[in-house]
Order: structure tokens, then sequence, then C-alpha cells
């Protein structure tokens, strides 16, 4: 499942094709699990919808996704939040 909950790991995780039919998901989880990071180092796409969501949400960040291209865009529209040199994906 793209976007899971890591139960033991108490985190919000998104691997591999997070589609457009994940954004609703995400949003219940990041609603319910409000104090939970979000691990998206094994991330390998993100629909705008999911990213909307991740937006409005602003959650705090354990890992970058894969692509450099989207690790990028994610640094720029989070800032500070993901500005931490020990994320998994950082290049």
């Amino acid at each position: 499942m793209p976007v899971s909950l890591d139960e033991a790991a108490r985190k919000i995780t998104l691997s591999g094709a997070c589609v457009v039919e994940e954004a609703e998901t995400l949003h219940e989880m990041l609603s319910s699990h409000t104090d939970w990071p979000v691990d998206a180092s094994e991330c390998e796409y993100l629909h705008t919808a999911v990213l909307q969501v991740l937006m409005s949400n602003q959650p705090s960040w354990l890992g970058l996704p894969k692509p450099p291209h989207l690790r990028r865009a994610m640094e720029q529209i989070f800032g500070g939040a993901m500005n931490r040199a020990d994320l998994p994906g950082r290049a």
C-alpha cells in the first residue's frame, strides 16, 4: 500500500507511486495521527492531490522521496521542515 501507518515506528509511510486515490487515505491518517511524522524515502511518484494534502497538513518529515526532481520540489515547498542533513535520500 503506497500510504500506510507504521504503528511500531509511529510514522506515516509513503512508498512507490502515491496516486490520486491515496489522497483521502492520507488525509484521514494525518488527521488522526497529527503528531506522527511522514517518511517519504521510498516514494517514487506523488500525485498533486497527495501533495495538496501534505501541504494543508504540514507534517514533520523523516525522509525525502528518492527521485532528485521530486526531492528538490519537496524541499522547496516544505522549506525548513525538511532542512535536515540526516534525512534519507538527501544528496
